[in-house]
């Protein structure tokens, strides 16, 4: 008896033996009907509906042709609001959406984009790595809102771990987060700033709301580019955050000129604000070790008139926590889970 190999017309899935030599078989994944011979007696099915809509229950945007699923906000800032969304399609991804609340900010967010492109493009040291703790651009357009008024959006790449803002560290550590863990979170930002700076920009804008954290890895994002300019362009901040003056330098509300010594004393007002302290002042708790309070101190003002490199200061603060604390060790560092 001659032995056949079946294979389904439709779909070439095998096909068990046939009971007879005249059988008819039904294919176990298209359903395609097969005479023993190997001729398909009955057409493949045609192709099987799609897939049902994914939480048809939530809201849907589109920018730039592209449909997005809303799955909630991840932050409100001075001018827009920030969503996770999921692109509305079979292979999908997730996204962060950053929208315009005011018209007039859209050239703003035209601006953030913008920078952010040029970051991606860079050949500054240490681009293949520090441009993933940036946010990667996907597209940018407008969005609807629920009165159908266009509105501008950007659309970012999801970074998965980094969920938490300095300004929610602070929420949960209510009387400041313990000074190890500052050591971690004000090196990683001094390095993102080192690499910005050396890429010719300045952020402008270092406030807790834009500092992202990787709790579990110590790592850290820099968010809220909408401020950033070209180092030594000479040009004063395109905008500032009312609800944050005490973490500018007062240069900057006098029309001063954002340098790299402007991001790293305003990093500075960050890390004492998260400790406890009053980035107005640059006092600290007194359970801060000595080394780091006073060095934090000295980075307040950003009025040293030098060439201030946050690589050089990222090396004190690696000083001063040996002062502190001794050799480096790992510090476990939680906070509360997706919300």
């Amino acid at each position: 008896m001659e032995l056949q190999l079946l294979k389904c017309p439709g779909c070439g899935a095998k096909l068990p033996p046939p009971s007879s030599p005249n059988g008819i078989l039904t294919c176990d994944y298209c359903g395609a009907m097969v005479s023993a011979k190997g001729a398909a007696v009955w057409p493949k099915p045609a192709r099987p509906a799609d897939d049902p809509p994914f939480a048809p229950d939530r809201p849907r945007v589109t920018v730039a042709n592209t449909r997005y699923v809303l799955l909630g906000r991840l932050g409100r800032g001075d001018g827009s609001d920030v969503f996770l969304a999921r692109r509305d399609s079979r292979l999908t991804e997730l996204v962060v959406l950053k929208v315009a609340r005011a018209l007039d900010d859209k050239d703003l967010l035209a601006r953030e984009y913008e920078v952010l492109e040029d970051l991606q493009r860079t050949d500054a040291q240490g681009a293949e790595y520090f441009t993933r703790l940036l946010p990667q651009p996907v597209a940018r357009g407008t969005a609807k809102d629920p009165e159908g008024i266009a509105r501008a959006a950007l659309v970012y790449r999801w970074t998965s771990g980094f969920q938490h803002t300095f300004s929610e560290a602070r929420e949960v550590y209510s009387d400041g987060i313990d000074p190890r863990a500052a050591v971690w979170m004000w090196k990683r930002a001094l390095e993102l700033l080192g690499f910005v700076h050396r890429a010719g920009y300045v952020h402008g804008a270092v406030l807790p709301p834009h500092l992202l954290l990787h709790p579990r890895d110590h790592g850290l994002m820099l968010v809220g580019w909408s401020s950033a300019v070209r180092h030594r362009s000479f040009q004063s901040l395109p905008s500032t955050s009312a609800s944050h003056r005490d973490f500018y330098p007062d240069a900057l509300w006098n029309g001063g000129v954002p340098t790299p010594e402007t991001d790293v004393a305003m990093c500075a007002r960050s890390i004492t604000w998260v400790l406890g302290g009053d980035p107005a002042t640059g006092a600290v708790p007194s359970r801060v070790p000595a080394p780091l309070a006073e060095l934090l101190r000295a980075q307040h003002s950003g009025r040293s008139g030098l060439d201030v490199d946050a690589w050089s200061v990222k090396e004190q603060v690696s000083a001063a926590a040996q002062e502190a604390f001794g050799p480096p060790s790992y510090v476990p560092f939680t906070l509360p889970g997706w919300r």
